[in-house]
C-alpha cells in the first residue's frame, strides 16, 4: 500500500460527506443573498455584489479546508481505520502524506467547482444590473483569485493537520486553525498600525515585527481588491512569489507535523 492509495482513499471518502455537497449550496445561496444586499446599497450593485460574493468564498473555502483536514485524521482514529492502513507495508509519514494529498486534492476540486458556480453567478447579476455604465468583470482575474484560494489551502491544511497531530480534540484542533487563520488575516493592519503609532513603545514595534514574521501572513492570499476593482494591478509574478511562499512556510509545518505523527502514541 502507497501513500497513493492512501490519497485516493481520502478523495473518495471526503466526496461522500454530506458538508461537501452543503457547503456548495451554501455557497449558491449566499450569491442569491449577495444580489439581494447589493440592490439596496447605492451606487455600483454590480461592485458590491462582487465584493460580497467573493467574501463569501474567500470564508468558505477556508471553512472547507479547515473541517475537511481535521475531520478526516480524528474519524480515522475515531474508526480505527488507522490501524488497519498502519498494518499494511506502510510508513506514518507515508499515511499522513496521503492524507495531505487528498485533502488537498478535493480541496482543488471544491475551488473547481466553486470558480463556476462563482464566475456565473457575478456575470448572471451584472447581466441583470440596471447601470448606466457596465461594471466589467474579468474572468482571469476570478481565475488568479481562486489559485490564490488554493495555495491559502496549502498551508492552512498543513497547520490544521499539525493542530490535529498535537491535540486530542476535534473541536479544539477546529477552533485553534480557524483563530490561526483570523490572526493570519488581521496581522498586516496591526502592524502598520502600531509601526505608524508615535505612542507604542519601541519593545512592542519589534514584538509586533516578529509575530508577522512568525505567523503566517493570511492576507497575502485575499485578492478580492484587484477582481472587484480591475484598476488595480495584479501579475503572475505575485502568483509565484505567492506558490514559493506557501510551499516553503507548509513544507516547514508538514516536517514537523511528520516528527509529531511518528512519535504519537496511537
Amino acid at each position: 500500500m502507497s501513500f497513493f492509495s492512501v490519497s485516493k482513499l481520502t478523495f473518495r471518502e471526503v466526496l461522500k460527506e454530506r458538508f461537501f455537497l452543503g457547503i456548495l449550496t451554501v455557497e449558491v445561496l449566499s450569491i442569491f443573498a449577495c444580489y439581494y444586499l447589493s440592490e439596496i446599497a447605492a451606487g455600483d450593485t454590480v461592485k458590491v455584489a462582487m465584493d460580497f460574493i467573493l467574501g463569501f468564498f474567500f470564508f468558505l473555502s477556508s471553512l472547507f479546508v479547515v473541517m475537511v483536514s481535521t475531520s478526516t485524521l480524528f474519524r480515522d482514529l475515531s474508526n480505527k481505520f488507522i490501524y488497519i492502513v498502519l498494518s499494511k507495508p506502510i510508513s506514518r509519514e507515508s499515511y499522513l502524506f496521503g492524507k495531505y494529498l487528498g485533502v488537498i486534492s478535493v480541496y482543488g476540486f471544491f475551488l473547481f467547482l466553486s470558480f463556476f458556480i462563482v464566475t456565473s453567478g457575478m456575470l448572471t447579476i451584472s447581466y441583470f444590473a440596471n447601470l448606466w455604465v457596465p461594471h466589467v468583470i474579468l474572468v482571469e482575474r476570478v481565475l488568479f483569485f481562486t489559485f490564490s484560494l488554493f495555495f491559502m489551502g496549502v498551508l492552512l491544511t498543513a497547520f490544521s493537520f499539525l493542530f490535529s497531530t498535537i491535540l486530542t480534540s476535534q473541536t479544539l484542533a477546529i477552533l485553534v486553525a480557524f483563530f490561526l487563520f483570523l490572526i493570519g488575516l488581521e496581522l498586516s493592519p496591526v502592524k502598520e498600525l502600531v509601526l505608524s503609532s508615535e505612542y507604542v513603545s519601541p519593545f512592542n514595534k519589534v514584538l509586533i515585527k516578529v509575530l508577522y514574521y512568525f505567523f503566517p501572513n493570511f492576507s497575502l492570499y485575499d485578492l478580492k481588491a484587484p477582481v472587484v476593482h480591475t484598476q488595480l494591478p495584479i501579475s503572475v509574478t505575485y502568483l509565484l512569489l505567492l506558490f514559493l511562499y506557501t510551499l516553503l512556510y507548509s513544507g516547514a509545518v508538514l516536517l514537523v507535523t511528520t516528527k509529531l505523527f511518528c512519535r504519537r502514541e496511537l
